[in-house]
């Protein structure tokens, strides 16, 4: 608006815009995701279950960590199959 001589002064002069992440995220490889459920599955500690759940939620259905993290009993539908 200020170009287009609509305002008198620009008011965003001197915000800089948040530096932006330049990192991509990494994604696994199927042989690597493979490799990983087979190591969970072979897991001889009391947590076995609910590691290979949680890591084959996140890598199967595009849920994302905290969504996870805040998942509850009632929103898990067996007889449907779905979350």
């Amino acid at each position: 608006m200020f170009k287009e001589n609509y305002l008198k002064s620009d008011f965003t002069a001197g915000i800089q815009a948040p530096k932006a992440d330049k990192n991509l995220p990494k994604y696994m490889t199927l042989q690597e995701l493979h490799k990983l459920f087979t190591c969970l599955e072979h897991d001889s500690r009391p947590q076995r279950i609910r590691n290979e759940l949680m890591f084959k939620l996140l890598a199967t259905t595009g849920m994302r960590r905290p969504e996870l993290v805040d998942l509850i009993w009632e929103q898990v539908i067996l007889e449907n199959q779905t979350i």
